[in-house]
């Protein structure tokens, strides 16, 4: 299965959902790497959700006043700290429940990279404080990084030493190939691919050599580490990619996911929401167009 040979992808629009918590301060500080890497503009969202409160509709314009205030203050402190030099500031406080509202706001701002905080919280606690998380997953088709809170800290200047794609080989997946392509070629890091096969099949060996050899072909040659390393393992696939990703210090990890496929199954979490709620790392979840 060859790689799919894709040009460098454009960033002109990054938005950061933020509630103004240490939660979405770890994805604020990642939000502002990015977009001054790019030289993107930056857009701060905060959501105002009546099913928050729905026994008090008249709280709703308090509430707004008060992000507004929190909004001030957050700013302030960015300029303060210079933070915000050479980026492009948008702030939006919207009301409504995000299924509504997060799809509309990324087709309607052009944003091409969503940033997200989670608590990495599982359980009944996941039910009550994450699924604003769970709901944007749902609701919007760009590209999410997610932060959790074993990701470490950044900088003014985000540093990517070492890119983790993480793949099933299927074409949903393959499609992320162009953000795994320019993560590398962006912050000049070495390339990590990673099968998690149950089955052990030695053919999909072969399969992850030629993808190796495809994508060393599309990488800048004078990149460190041109030749991808690849591994096939069995096993379990969000423990698997989680253990490699901490074994080999990982910067970022790249999935591929179908469209439509919840980070959530009804009884289990799904592979894919393991791996963002406990990854040590950003992670950056790209959906495939529908077929």
């Amino acid at each position: 299965m060859p790689a799919q040979t894709s040009t460098r992808i454009a960033v002109r629009n990054v938005a950061v959902a933020t509630d103004f918590s240490a939660c979405s301060e770890h994805a604020v500080e990642h939000a502002l790497a990015v977009a001054r890497h790019f030289g993107a503009g930056l857009h701060f969202l905060h959501l105002l959700r009546p099913s928050s409160f729905p026994m008090a509709a008249e709280v709703m314009p308090a509430l707004a006043d008060a992000a507004d205030r929190d909004y001030d203050h957050l700013i302030a402190r960015l300029q303060r700290d210079h933070r915000l030099e050479g980026i492009e500031v948008h702030r939006w406080v919207e009301r409504g429940e995000v299924p509504d509202l997060a799809g509309a706001f990324v087709r309607d701002q052009h944003i091409d990279l969503l940033i997200v905080g989670t608590h990495g919280r599982t359980g009944l606690q996941r039910l009550l404080l994450g699924s604003v998380a769970q709901q944007i997953f749902h609701s919007v088709r760009c590209p999410v990084l997610t932060v959790g809170p074993r990701a470490p800290g950044t900088g003014p200047q985000l540093q990517l030493r070492r890119v983790l794609f993480a793949t099933d080989l299927s074409r949903e997946s393959l499609a992320a190939v162009p953000y795994v392509l320019t993560a590398v070629e962006e912050w000049h890091a070495a390339l990590d691919l990673l099968h998690v096969c149950k089955s052990g099949n030695p053919a999909h060996r072969g399969v992850m050599e030629g993808l190796a050899i495809g994508l060393g072909r599309d990488l800048d040659p004078a990149g460190p580490d041109a030749a991808p390393h690849w591994e096939v393992l069995s096993g379990k696939a969000s423990p698997t990619v989680l253990n490699f990703a901490g074994q080999h210090h990982e910067d970022l990890i790249v999935l591929g996911l179908k469209p439509q496929r919840t980070l959530y199954s009804a009884s289990t979490w799904s592979h894919a929401y393991e791996i963002v709620r406990q990854a040590p790392c950003p992670v950056l979840s790209i959906r495939a167009a529908s077929a």
